[in-house]
């Protein structure tokens, strides 16, 4: 099957919206850590919210940031298969750029994990003398479980190489667990920082235990 893809518009954003649910809520222990109580309605809302802002700007890069929403479509039902979020920072990684690590209250979030999670993803994404450079940074892929081991992953992940690779610039993505094997396999090759969270200190008895990222990266293949 012929992949499609293609950059996001903002009429995608309520479908977005329950990929990145439908991607993570199963399978991620720190989302069900931070947005366990919350119900699914208003994470919808607040998901969808965010993805048609980040679209909306998607037009307007500014000096210090272009952002790449991209999508991959399943080219006989039209469904998003896969989405990825890729930023380039051509003055390098700035803390207060990144949206990742602003900490928004929600009604029923575990607001104490959500300060420490964002406050780490600063730290390991300061942490690399390269990044304090010009980068392509990976912010979010995410599948769609049924549409999973179809390649689309690995499509997104690969998206900017070519034009990383014309400039030399580095590439960066801060994995999970579930990522890992699947960045090594698209020339992520470099552990370059690691955190790690107990989750279980957060949501006592949940039984949810240490979850832990690492920072990887890319360097630039001459052709």
């Amino acid at each position: 099957m012929s992949l499609k893809l293609s950059h996001c518009v903002p009429e995608d954003a309520p479908e977005l919206a329950e990929a990145y649910i439908a991607t993570y809520k199963p399978v991620s222990a720190r989302y069900q850590a931070t947005y366990g109580k919350v119900p699914r309605e208003t994470m919808l809302k607040i998901w969808e919210e965010d993805f048609r802002k980040g679209l909306e700007c998607e037009s307007q890069p500014s000096p210090t940031q272009e952002a790449h929403y991209l999508k991959v479509t399943d080219p006989r039902s039209g469904e998003i298969m896969a989405y990825a979020i890729w930023k380039y920072l051509p003055q390098g990684y700035k803390t207060e750029d990144d949206p990742q690590v602003q900490a928004e209250s929600v009604p029923g979030v575990n607001e104490i994990l959500m300060r420490e999670f964002c406050r780490m993803v600063g730290e390991i994404r300061n942490e690399h003398p390269g990044r304090r450079e010009a980068h392509w940074l990976l912010l979010l892929l995410g599948t769609v479980p049924k549409y999973e081991r179809r390649g689309a992953g690995g499509l997104l992940i690969r998206w900017p190489f070519e034009r990383a690779d014309r400039d030399g610039k580095r590439c960066y993505v801060d994995a999970s667990p579930i990522g890992y094997q699947l960045y090594k396999r698209c020339e992520f090759s470099e552990d370059v920082g690691e955190m790690s969270l107990d989750l279980s200190k957060y949501e006592p008895g949940s039984g949810l235990g240490t979850m832990k990222w690492v920072a990887m990266m890319r360097e630039p293949q001459s052709k």
